[in-house]
């Protein structure tokens, strides 16, 4: 059985019935034929995998793996990802230490196979963290087919919760924001910054985007800002920037009525 996850509506209408629906949903995405079999697959053959060229020379392996750490658009590119496997993270020098997308090295830090023997075999419960992690990114992707939008929300929390995790400053943790394309789509439109913020001098927009968020959110700490409380305030107001901007003829005053509308009760 294949199932296709759905969403109804857009917006935070949209956001709020994917919310009611989204565990029955995962559930039985996750018990689909193509997830299942991957996943099986990878639990199965996982004690097996000694080298980089066990994970790219078997194409479903591959998927599961990339899939996890949110990087599926490279299934096709085994000669990078060979590199990266096999280059580790132990050395400045390292392919995935020089990468701006931090998640090459969360993928490397945990298929590192500069090291023997292979971190994958150290790091506790490894596989069935894949699994999951692939099979919840694999249901996003499939919302994003309907919803682009919705799935770009339902990533953010985690994704900037683990980008906070992994960062050694706030400074650092803002640049590397700005190089994974679906944390900083999120951030940039619940700001109001214009696409073409984003050809401005990189050490521009990473201290414009700071001071936009300081104004906007009250902090520009990533630490506070992936708090339940926030990281669900900018997701929503994410939302809000998407919805007006797709209203047709989109003028100020429909932004701020969109805007209101989404404001609750008790604050009314």
């Amino acid at each position: 059985m294949n199932f296709q996850p759905f969403v109804l509506g857009t917006g935070l209408s949209g956001w709020g019935l994917l919310q009611a629906t989204l565990n029955v949903q995962k559930s039985t995405f996750n018990q689909s034929r193509p997830i299942l079999s991957d996943s099986n697959h990878f639990l199965e053959h996982f004690s097996s995998i000694n080298t980089p060229e066990d994970i790219v020379s078997d194409r479903r392996i591959l998927r599961v793996v990339l899939g996890a750490y949110g990087l599926s658009d490279d299934v096709d590119n085994k000669h990078f990802i060979q590199t990266l496997l096999s280059e580790g993270a132990s050395t400045s020098e390292a392919l995935a230490n020089k990468m701006s997308d931090s998640r090459y090295r969360f993928l490397v830090k945990d298929f590192d196979f500069s090291t023997n023997p292979p971190n994958h075999k150290l790091v506790s419960d490894l596989a069935r963290k894949t699994v999951e992690s692939y099979q919840t990114r694999s249901f996003e992707r499939k919302i994003g087919d309907s919803d682009v939008d919705m799935r770009l929300a339902l990533g953010f929390s985690r994704d900037l919760q683990e980008l906070m995790e992994s960062s050694s400053s706030n400074s650092a943790a803002w640049y590397q924001l700005l190089a994974i394309p679906p944390l900083r789509q999120v951030i940039q439109t619940a700001l109001g910054l214009p696409r073409e913020f984003a050809q401005l001098d990189i050490d521009v927009q990473h201290e414009r985007i700071q001071e936009r968020t300081r104004r906007v959110f009250g902090t520009s700490e990533i630490s506070e800002l992936a708090s339940e409380r926030l990281s669900e305030q900018i997701t929503r107001r994410f939302l809000i920037m998407r919805q007006a901007e797709g209203l047709s003829g989109s003028t100020s005053l429909k932004t701020a009525l969109v805007l209101l509308s989404a404001i609750p009760k008790q604050f009314q």
